[in-house]
């Protein structure tokens, strides 16, 4: 049997057969090493692990996510074949689409025809169906962003990673990396610096050394300090900026003559 007379999965298929998508194999080879030896690394992570040991893990789910989203279809973040990068219309009225300068366009040219703007009736050239519009974006999972929540989105990964070929469907590839941008977001949020002094208010704060636990943010620490003072307690004045006259109140009256 000839290499033109093999299976239609062959790379001898014949013309309007299967054929393997330039550049899958190196790329698919590429990201099954990625996501093997993530699978390591992030066994090594622990319940209150510091920041920085997460930043490896997220620098590698990104450089994972970009080889997957290559492998899948182009993914429109507008679903605009003229701007699928562009930016996303928040307003943008029901059969529209949600590319932003399309619609400006779109506002524009209705204002002309009505005379004034932000008035139209109709809505013309309404977009596709909903199940027919390309999925946008990639998915953003859910909070609170823990270690549990990154090693179940790693799991799914390793799960989809050992059925992946280079024949593969495209469903096949769209669906990791959608799971790997996942678990890139949890990664990435639990390598942010997290504020030592626990206040909401001012995450980044130093710590006051003499505050009571739970209040060791320095600057509510000051705050409560100034508060509780004394009206007596001399107090320092701010600083003048320059060409400006401060007005004081004298304590004492001028004796007279």
């Amino acid at each position: 049997m000839s290499a033109h007379e093999q299976g239609p999965r062959g790379y001898g298929a014949p013309a309007g057969g299967y054929s393997v998508p330039t550049g899958r194999p190196y790329a698919l080879k590429e990201l099954q090493a990625a996501l093997g030896a993530l699978g390591d690394q992030a066994r090594e992570l622990y319940e209150g692990a510091h920041p920085a040991e997460y930043e490896t893990i997220a620098d590698a789910l990104h450089a994972a996510f970009q080889t997957a989203a290559g492998l899948a279809p182009a993914r429109s973040y507008t679903g605009c074949a003229e701007h699928p990068n562009g930016a996303l219309d928040p307003e943008a009225p029901d059969g529209w689409g949600r590319c932003l300068i399309c619609n400006d366009r779109r506002r524009l040219a209705l204002a002309r025809r009505h005379g004034r703007s932000g008035q139209h009736t109709g809505m013309p050239g309404a977009g596709p169906a909903p199940d027919q519009q390309p999925r946008l974006g990639y998915p953003v999972p859910e909070g609170p962003y823990t270690l549990q929540a990154l090693l179940t989105h790693l799991r799914t990964v390793e799960e989809q990673r050992f059925h992946l070929t280079i024949s593969s469907p495209d469903e096949a590839f769209v669906r990791i990396a959608d799971d790997v941008h996942k678990a890139f977001i949890v990664a990435r949020e639990l390598s942010r610096p997290r504020g030592a002094s626990g206040c909401a208010e001012h995450p980044g704060a130093p710590v006051d050394p003499d505050a009571p636990p739970g209040e060791a943010c320095i600057f509510c620490a000051g705050r409560r300090r100034r508060a509780q003072r004394a009206s007596g307690t001399p107090e320092m004045l701010p600083r003048i900026r320059r060409g400006e006259r401060r007005q004081l109140q004298r304590r004492f009256d001028r004796p007279t003559g």
